[in-house]
C-alpha cells in the first residue's frame, strides 16, 4: 500500500507543480509625512483625514507615517527635505519659500474687489496646484502636491480708526507679512510696518502699529482681539496657502490606483477643511462681536476702487516673476480664472 500511495504522491505533486502560482499578497507602500505644525494645530485634523481616505481607497495598499511638529525637519527645510528623500510627502507653505517657489506665492495676491470663501480658495489652488504650479515649477522642484490648505481671505483689524475709504488709510500703520502686502498697504496709502506674528500683540498694545492684515483664526491665536476695535468681514488681502508635496520620483512609482486614491482623498479634504476652517472663522467672528468688536463689510463699489489701485501690486508681482524667466502673468491670469470658476461651480 505504501509505494501506490508513495507513487500518487509524486505524481500530485508533479501535477501541483505545473499549476500557476497564487500570486503573492501586494507589498504594502510606507509613505513618510513631515510638516512644521504642532500636533493640536486646527489643520492637524484635516492631514489625518486626508491620509484616512487614501489609506482606504488604496485597498490597504498605502500606509502614511506622520511626523509633525519639525520632527523630521524644521519648517523653512521642508522643501529640502521632501527633495532629498528624508520624508516622502511635506508640508509646503508658499510664502516660506518665495525664493524657491516664488509662483506657488499666487494665491497671496491681494483681490479685495473678489469676493471669495477658503472652499473657493482651497478649489482654486488644487486646479492650479495639479495644472500649471506643476507644470511651470514644482516638476522643476521634484515635487508633486498632493494636498491643499488656505486660510480665510485676510481682513483689516484696526484699534484706534475704522478704515472704510481709502482716505481712512492715512497715517495708518499696518503689521505686514511679506512683500506683496507691503506694497499693498502702500498701495492703499497706508504705512507698512513688518512684525513677526509673537511681537504683534506688544506692538499694538505700545501703538507701534494700528492693525494688521490677518485672518480671524489668526487673530484669535494670537489674542489681539483683546486690542482690537475694528475688523472688516469682507475684504480680501489674501490668504496663507500651503500644500503638502510629495517627491516626484516617489509619486511616478507609485501605481496608478494609489495616486488616484491620494489625488480623490484630496479633493474630498476640500470641503471637510473648509467647513471646518469657515466654521471656526464665524464663531471667532461671533465671540468678537460679544466682546464689543465693530465687525463691518466695505461697500463693493469702494472695494472696486482698492482693486484699481492694487492691479500695480499684481503687475509687480508679475515683472517680478518674468524678470527671473518665469510665467508670471500667465500663472496670475490661470490663478484668477481658476478663482472664477471656483466661485461660480
Amino acid at each position: 500500500m505504501g509505494a501506490p500511495f508513495l507513487r500518487r504522491g509524486i505524481l500530485l505533486a508533479g501535477a501541483m507543480a505545473l499549476l500557476p502560482l497564487a500570486p503573492a499578497a501586494a507589498q504594502q507602500i510606507t509613505l513618510k509625512v513631515a510638516d512644521s505644525l504642532p500636533v493640536k494645530h486646527f489643520s492637524i485634523e484635516t492631514t489625518k483625514f486626508w491620509m484616512q481616505k487614501a489609506e482606504e481607497y488604496s485597498n490597504g495598499k498605502l500606509k502614511f507615517d506622520h511626523f509633525p511638529a519639525e520632527q523630521l525637519a524644521k519648517a523653512r527645510d521642508l522643501l529640502d527635505a521632501v527633495q532629498n528623500r528624508i520624508a516622502d510627502v511635506a508640508y509646503i507653505p508658499a510664502q516660506y519659500f518665495p525664493d524657491k517657489a516664488p509662483l506657488s506665492t499666487v494665491a497671496g495676491i491681494p483681490t479685495p474687489e473678489v469676493k471669495v470663501t477658503v472652499k473657493q480658495i482651497e478649489m482654486a489652488y488644487l486646479e492650479v496646484g495639479r495644472g500649471i504650479l506643476f507644470e511651470e515649477e514644482c516638476k522643476k522642484l521634484g515635487i508633486r502636491p498632493v494636498r491643499f490648505s488656505s486660510t480665510p481671505p485676510y481682513d483689516l483689524h484696526t484699534t484706534r480708526k475704522k478704515i472704510k475709504t481709502l482716505d481712512d488709510f492715512k497715517g495708518m500703520k499696518i503689521r505686514v507679512a511679506g512683500n506683496v502686502q507691503e506694497n499693498a498697504i502702500k498701495a492703499l496709502g497706508g504705512i507698512p510696518v513688518s512684525i513677526t506674528p509673537p511681537d504683534m500683540y506688544t506692538s499694538m498694545q505700545r501703538g507701534t502699529v494700528d492693525g494688521t492684515v490677518f485672518s480671524y483664526n489668526s487673530i484669535a491665536s494670537y489674542k489681539l482681539h483683546e486690542l482690537v476695535k475694528y475688523s472688516t468681514t469682507n475684504v480680501n488681502l489674501g490668504a496663507f496657502v500651503s500644500y503638502y508635496a510629495i517627491n516626484l520620483e516617489v509619486w511616478n512609482k507609485l501605481p496608478k490606483d494609489v495616486q488616484a486614491a491620494i489625488d480623490r482623498a484630496a479633493e474630498e479634504a476640500i470641503p471637510f477643511d473648509s467647513a471646518k476652517v469657515e466654521k471656526q472663522s464665524a464663531e471667532y467672528a461671533e465671540t468678537f462681536r460679544k466682546r464689543g468688536l465693530d465687525l463691518y463689510a466695505i461697500d463693493d463699489a469702494e472695494l472696486k476702487r482698492w482693486g484699481e489701485l492694487l492691479k500695480p501690486v499684481r503687475e509687480e508681482w508679475i515683472e517680478q516673476m518674468e524678470k527671473r524667466g518665469l510665467p508670471g502673468r500667465k500663472v496670475l491670469d490661470a490663478w484668477l480664472a481658476a478663482l472664477q470658476r471656483a466661485r461660480t461651480s
